[in-house]
């Protein structure tokens, strides 16, 4: 079975119309070829049309097989640590005892925390994740989420790599700089509490050189934020979180000092 077709069975028990189960997410003819398996959903669309709709995540992913169900499942938890839900987070760390580890170690990152885990359980998780090193969307993602099981120490030897390395990763590619840019507010999330400033001014600026793409322009503008944190421009501070709050980015409001 696939995402489209798990959609139209859903529709169908809720007696609703194609134009009535996407409302608001996205276009009725594009929810028709997802249906029919021409086109494919992004995860937060798709969240966003179960939400709405009140059909829980859990029972709409039932259907799949065990891998499968993984897959989708770390694409949440990525959709959920690109927009800071930590709210989520923490509701499948409850449901998901499969999950229970790694999703702590997801949420300490985005806490800016120590992950509280056993090392044999920190251990498992950097196994069953590879070694980190060759920066592609996968090891950026794996980096970005679980960050807490790593020393200080060890995350600037990291950092340092994809700094000596940027020419390497592929800066052209939107899934890969997402997943980037996500290491980067994780570690200045980490740096700021760690007073460390050198480190903060350091990653806003590797930040602000990334190429300028709509995906992470949300991103760039967390980074001014920052400079108006450390600068003491209330007037700065005080613009930016009324645009963020314009637009529904209260995770982000939540996460940020």
């Amino acid at each position: 079975m696939t995402i489209g077709e798990q959609l139209r069975e859903i529709r169908d028990s809720l007696n609703l119309t194609q134009t009535q189960m996407c409302a608001g997410v996205v276009t009725e003819s594009f929810y028709s070829r997802v249906e029919n398996g021409k086109s494919e959903i992004n995860i937060d669309d798709l969240l966003a049309i179960l939400k709405q709709n009140h059909v829980s995540v859990r029972d709409f992913f039932s259907v799949f097989d065990q891998s499968m169900q993984r897959k989708i499942q770390y694409r949440c938890i990525r959709s959920a640590i690109n927009n800071r839900n930590v709210a989520w987070l923490k509701k499948e760390q409850k449901d998901e005892p499969i999950f229970k580890a790694e999703l702590t170690a997801v949420i300490a990152t985005l806490t800016n925390k120590k992950a509280d885990l056993s090392d044999d359980a920190q251990r498992k998780i950097k196994s069953n994740f590879g070694r980190l090193g060759k920066w592609d969307e996968t090891a950026l993602w794996n980096f970005a989420s679980f960050m807490s099981l790593y020393d200080t120490s060890e995350i600037k030897i990291l950092i340092t790599d994809i700094y000596e390395n940027k020419n390497s990763i592929s800066l052209n590619d939107s899934l890969t700089l997402v997943a980037l840019v996500n290491v980067m507010m994780s570690y200045l999330g980490r740096s700021y509490q760690e007073n460390d400033l050198g480190s903060v001014l350091q990653t806003i600026q590797f930040i602000k050189e990334l190429p300028t793409n709509p995906v992470i322009m949300f991103h760039k503008l967390v980074t001014i934020y920052y400079q108006a944190l450390i600068n003491h421009d209330q007037k700065r501070l005080d613009l930016i979180t009324k645009v963020l709050q314009k637009n529904g980015y209260d995770n982000y409001l939540a996460w940020l000092p």
